[in-house]
């Protein structure tokens, strides 16, 4: 019979506790990587604990709208009721500056990240059009007709026309998120965010040189010397006539919105990354179109004279407000470049990517028909590059 040495049995539990422990610390450093890769946001040194960042942007960045087209060009000059043979004339939208400022703290439970962001844009564009012999270029439905000719039923065409337009965006976002998914090489993060916008557009266009076409009715205010006059060209830039159509758009508006960012790394502290971002904002748009004709109408007169007739300026104001929801996206791609130094207390990050922003139903131009009306479905977009630097503590 075999007796069992007590004196052996405390070594073994501690043995035992020893290997229990070891085994333990083997599972959690197999699940938990080194540097804090789990769903907690990775500082410059690699703890989860208490986080800052700040960031810096600069954008250089192009707008296109809906809705707000000039006109059109025609290439059969006798014919001024319509275009013939014509493409569209748009808005001049040049590349313009801005800017974006952010915080973001790191250091609440289960990794959550609470972040600030606002961007500026602000872009002015200016240009002169001038047609080709032959041509010329018919105002859009957007320009009130009536003022023009009292009737709608003669659209005047002209031979110059100068365009331009100014445009401000600003916008703040609030965002609360986490990661969702980290690997060695791929980190996602998920966030919800509020986001305010407030967008400011003015756009004027000023036609001269008109071209005449067939017998146009002549004001009872002209004047004229002789019954058997006929209006030659009616707003002449040397004589100091002009058509002008102007058009102002208010837009804000206040709405939750939901955003994913990913990060693929290659190496080196380079990384892909991508940001998409979709919001429903309720606000008021509010759109005012002033359309001004000041003719200085040139008439034929018998003997093959010409007499300059001064007629006042008529002005036509409309302007329509209303409130409804406003769908939005935004999206951004690009590369990052992070470089950790002070002993792993600081990152640098600095990106370089391409955005891409787009407003829906916020263009509400009013179309100066008989029975006026409101656009419907147009929106403003704003795309370019965007250069960023930020620091971590």
């Amino acid at each position: 019979m075999r007796y069992l040495n007590l004196k052996n049995l405390p070594m073994l539990v501690a043995s035992c506790g020893i290997f229990a422990g070891l085994h333990a610390e083997n599972q959690v450093e197999s699940k938990v990587p080194a540097d804090c890769t789990t769903l907690c946001p990775g500082t410059p040194s690699f703890e989860c604990r208490k986080d800052f960042d700040f960031l810096v942007a600069a954008v250089y960045e192009q707008i296109r709208v809906q809705g707000g087209e000039i006109g059109f060009i025609t290439y059969s000059r006798d014919q001024a009721l319509y275009p013939v043979n014509g493409f569209g004339v748009y808005q001049p939208e040049f590349f313009s500056w801005g800017f974006k400022v952010g915080a973001g703290y790191s250091g609440w439970t289960d990794g959550w990240r609470t972040a600030v962001k606002y961007s500026y844009f602000s872009a002015i564009s200016d240009l002169p059009l001038q047609t080709a012999y032959g041509s010329a270029i018919v105002p859009s439905v957007y320009a009130n007709g009536f003022v023009a000719d009292y009737s709608q039923q003669y659209v005047t065409s002209f031979g110059n026309l100068q365009a331009g337009n100014k445009t401000t965006i600003n916008d703040i976002k609030i965002s609360i998120g986490r990661p969702s998914a980290v690997t060695d090489l791929v980190t996602i993060d998920t966030y919800y965010a509020i986001e305010a916008t407030l967008i400011m557009r003015r756009q004027v266009q000023v036609y001269t040189n008109d071209i005449a076409f067939g017998p146009i009715a002549i004001p009872v205010w002209t004047n004229a010397s002789q019954p058997t006059a006929s209006p030659q060209q009616r707003y002449a830039a040397n004589s100091g006539g002009f058509f002008q159509n102007y058009q102002k758009y208010t837009w804000w508006g206040v709405g939750p919105a939901v955003g994913v960012k990913g990060d693929y790394y290659l190496g080196r502290g380079v990384s892909i990354f991508g940001d998409a971002t979709a919001s429903v904002k309720y606000g008021q748009i509010s759109t005012r179109v002033s359309t001004l004709s000041s003719p200085k109408t040139r008439l034929n007169m018998p003997g093959n004279s010409t007499q300059v007739v001064d007629s006042p300026g008529i002005e036509a104001i409309t302007s329509s407000l209303m409130y409804q929801f406003s769908p939005g996206c935004e999206g951004e791609l690009g590369f990052n470049w992070s470089y950790v130094f002070d002993e792993d207390q600081i990152k640098a990050s600095f990106i370089i990517a391409y955005e891409s922003s787009f407003y829906f139903m916020v263009m509400r131009t009013i179309t100066n028909e008989i029975p006026s009306r409101t656009e419907n479905g147009a929106g403003l977009g704003v795309q370019g590059l965007v250069l960023q630097a930020s620091i971590e503590f």
